[in-house]
C-alpha cells in the first residue's frame, strides 16, 4: 500500500510495503473502475481465496481502492492511483459480503459497491484476542490503551472520529513497514480494522493525512507515537 502522503518520518521501505498485497499471486481476478462519481465492480459474485481487484482510475483526480468487510472494517487498499492508470490489490477472502470503496481526490466519503463471496476457499482472518477502541479527536488518539500487546495477538482496533476532519490509524512493524490500518474515517464516524502482531518490538502509530489548514501531515501535528510488542 504505497502512500500518497509524503511523511519524512517515515524510512523508505515503508513508502513502497504499503502495496505489498498487490504483488500476491490470485486465484481469479475482477475488474473495479473508479469514475468521478462511482466505484463500479464488474461482477457482484466472486470466487472466495485471493482475489486480485484490478483497479483502473478513470476519474479525473488521483484515486485510491479500499476493500471493506461489510461492518468498514479495511482488508486492504492501494492509494496514489493517477488518471488512467492501474493497479491491482489481491485480498484474501472468504465467503461473506464485503465492499469495494473508491476515493476520488482520496478525500471524502467516496463512492462503493457491495459484492459477495462464494465458496469454500480463502483463508479466515483470525479472530481477536480483544478489541482496543479509542477516539480521534483534533490531532491526538485519546483513549488509545497499547499495553500488553504480546507476540502472536491479534488485535481489533475500533476507532470513533470525534474530530472536525478524517483521520486515519496506521500501524508499522520494527522494520516501518505497515500491517494494518484503519482507513481513513470521517468525522461522527467509525471505523476498524484486525493486525495480527507476528514479532516483538517497538511499533508506530499514525495518521498521515493532511491537515488542510497547514497541509502539513497530522503525524506533524501528534499523531504518531511508538508502543512496545513483548515476546510471546
Amino acid at each position: 500500500m504505497s502512500r500518497r502522503r509524503v511523511v519524512l518520518t517515515l524510512p523508505v521501505a515503508a513508502l513502497f510495503a504499503l502495496t505489498a498485497c498487490s504483488t500476491e499471486s490470485a486465484d481469479s481476478t475482477v475488474d473495479v473502475t473508479g469514475t468521478d462519481d462511482a466505484c463500479v465492480i464488474a461482477q457482484d459474485i466472486v470466487d472466495a481465496g485471493k482475489v486480485g481487484f484490478e483497479f483502473t482510475n478513470e476519474s479525473s483526480k488521483v484515486n485510491e481502492l479500499y476493500v471493506l468487510k461489510a461492518n468498514g472494517d479495511t482488508l486492504g487498499e492501494v492509494e496514489n492511483v493517477t488518471t488512467g492508470t492501474s493497479r491491482t490489490l489481491t485480498v484474501d477472502l472468504v465467503a461473506g459480503d464485503y465492499l469495494v470503496r473508491c476515493k476520488p481526490g482520496q478525500t471524502g466519503d467516496g463512492f462503493e459497491s457491495p459484492f459477495t463471496v462464494t465458496g469454500d476457499g480463502g483463508t479466515a482472518q483470525a479472530e481477536p484476542d480483544r478489541e482496543i477502541a479509542f477516539e480521534a479527536v483534533d490531532f491526538e488518539y485519546e483513549n488509545l490503551d497499547l499495553t500488553g500487546i504480546a507476540d502472536g495477538d491479534t488485535i481489533r482496533f475500533a476507532m470513533d472520529n470525534a474530530g472536525e476532519q478524517a483521520h486515519e490509524f496506521e500501524v508499522l512493524d520494527p522494520d516501518g513497514e505497515p500491517i494494518g490500518e484503519v482507513a481513513a474515517t470521517n468525522p461522527g464516524e467509525s471505523g476498524g480494522a484486525t493486525m495480527t502482531f507476528t514479532a516483538p518490538g517497538v511499533y508506530t502509530y499514525q495518521c498521515i493525512l493532511v491537515d488542510p489548514a497547514t497541509n502539513e501531515p497530522h503525524t506533524e501535528l501528534g499523531m504518531i507515537g511508538t508502543f512496545d510488542v513483548a515476546d510471546g
